[in-house]
């Protein structure tokens, strides 16, 4: 480790105070993690430190890499765009919640989609998966790889923004109905203007899938094929919501009845 910022005593304290007055820069890294190690962080990190934060030698960050728990590191060293880290301190912290809670959703629109993904992980969903139904705008399958890439990005962002230590999983973009022949555990739940009963209604056994149809909603067939494969169709209220809208609102609500947003 270079010279020069190696006080542990000082850099915990340090630690400390953020957590008491502030919050320290959160980094999620996909690679092995121990204390005392020092490690180059990648250019998009480096650049998000350096440019839009501006932390420089001796700043304190919290990296993690989706394993459990979160790591106490600091800055030693700047040069041009590479920026070392130094790890002095281990926190086994949990953020997940009780709740295993899975968000199905038709994709919508890149800046709906982009913002349900975002608010998703926030409300401590543990899967997401993207499924294309009838009312999906159209794209190009040679972009699937493309969109999913950015999905993941949004998906870690928001988990560095939130807390998390452990990333929710984005499952691969598939059908609908490819979606429905796979075995449904738990309560599963669809989103219906036309729903017959209302959420309170819903008995909640074990782990909770919510479907949220695109702009326009489900089509009658595959309102009748999610019924088919065990999902009770729900509906919230005299107002039709929005896609994104929908899908904050119905995770918001099983996280009040059922996680831990008491």
């Amino acid at each position: 480790m270079e010279a020069g910022f190696s006080k542990y005593v000082i850099i915990n304290n340090i630690y400390t105070f953020y957590h008491l007055a502030m919050r320290l820069s959160r980094l999620y890294l996909n690679s092995p993690l121990s204390l005392e190690q020092d490690i180059t962080l990648p250019q998009d990190s480096a650049h998000y430190l350096l440019n839009v934060l501006r932390l420089r030698v001796g700043a304190s960050i919290i990296l993690f890499n989706g394993q459990g728990g979160e790591y106490l590191a600091y800055i030693i060293s700047l040069v041009k765009k590479n920026v070392r880290v130094h790890i002095i301190e281990f926190k086994d912290i949990e953020r997940e919640s009780t709740l295993q809670l899975t968000l199905v959703q038709a994709i919508s629109r890149p800046e709906h989609m982009d913002y349900t993904l975002q608010k998703a992980v926030e409300l401590g969903v543990q899967h997401i998966v993207p499924v294309i139904t009838e009312r999906s705008p159209p794209f190009a399958k040679n972009k699937i790889e493309k969109r999913e890439q950015r999905w993941q990005k949004h998906v870690i962002s928001a988990s560095e923004q939130c807390g998390r230590n452990r990333l929710p999983h984005l499952h691969p973009v598939q059908t609908l109905q490819h979606w429905l022949m796979k075995p449904q555990q738990g309560t599963t739940i669809i989103l219906s203007p036309t729903g017959q009963k209302t959420i309170t209604n819903v008995v909640q056994e074990g782990a909770v899938s919510i479907l949220i149809g695109a702009e326009g909603g489900f089509n009658q067939i595959e309102l009748q094929q999610a019924m088919q494969s065990g999902y009770v169709d729900v509906r919230l209220g005299a107002r039709i919501l929005r896609t994104e809208t929908a899908a904050v609102t119905m995770l918001a609500i099983c996280q009040t009845l059922w996680g831990d947003l008491h």
